[in-house]
């Protein structure tokens, strides 16, 4: 592990947030977090974190966080059927991403059934939050896919569950995931922090199921 390497951490209050941010301070990481509240966030008295105050749909506040980081990782998710926030808080990710001299690499979440990933999981994700909730994930997947100067991995995980994590993931081979096994968020968060130091899954979508 690079020492005093820096993640920004977009989500971060979010199930699959809280566990990266466990994770990657016991790995010894220091982090920008990014909350809409600072009461939200438990670890508001940890030197380790830098909390910044603000809203991942405003560029300022965006940039505020990417700027001088080693590693972006967005965990953000719609907070509501009715409320879509992914394609514009990817592009200001990105764009801070890109203006940064040397452009930290972008670890973002998306899910499975996005970018043909498959199409049963899409028919289920758009009967669930929606057709305007399910182009939304879509739109921020392609601005990533779009992307030529910032390194980057989407990450579509299949069925997020909250049972106890087993330590596993399992990486799903092809462009297809209809019957992959749910996948605890705590493996999910596990997964982002083993992408904050491999870098050989840059460039790519990589769909993950339980074990």
């Amino acid at each position: 592990m690079t020492k005093n390497k820096c993640i920004a951490v977009f989500g971060g209050t979010g199930k699959v947030g809280r566990e990266f941010v466990k994770m990657a301070l016991d790995s010894g990481y220091s982090l920008r977090v990014l909350v809409r509240k600072r009461s939200s966030f438990e670890l508001n008295n940890d030197n380790r974190v830098e909390v910044i105050e603000g809203d991942a749909t405003n560029a300022e506040d965006v940039t505020a966080v990417v700027t001088g980081s080693d590693v972006v990782v967005s965990v953000l998710g719609n907070p509501s059927r009715n409320v879509q926030i992914m394609s514009n808080a990817t592009e200001n990710i990105m764009k801070a991403a890109a203006e940064q001299s040397s452009p930290p690499r972008c670890l973002m979440i998306s899910s499975v059934g996005v970018g043909g990933s498959s199409w049963l999981i899409k028919i289920s994700l758009t009967l669930i939050g929606g057709r305007a909730g399910f182009k939304d994930y879509e739109n921020a997947e392609a601005r990533v896919r779009s992307e030529t100067r910032v390194p980057f991995i989407v990450v579509r995980p299949y069925a997020l569950t909250d049972k106890p994590a087993n330590g596993q993931y399992k990486v799903l081979p092809g462009h297809t995931a209809h019957f992959a096994k749910p996948i605890p968020r705590t493996d999910v968060a596990r997964f982002f922090l083993d992408c904050v130091e491999d870098v050989s899954r840059d460039g790519s979508c990589v769909n993950i199921g339980g074990v």
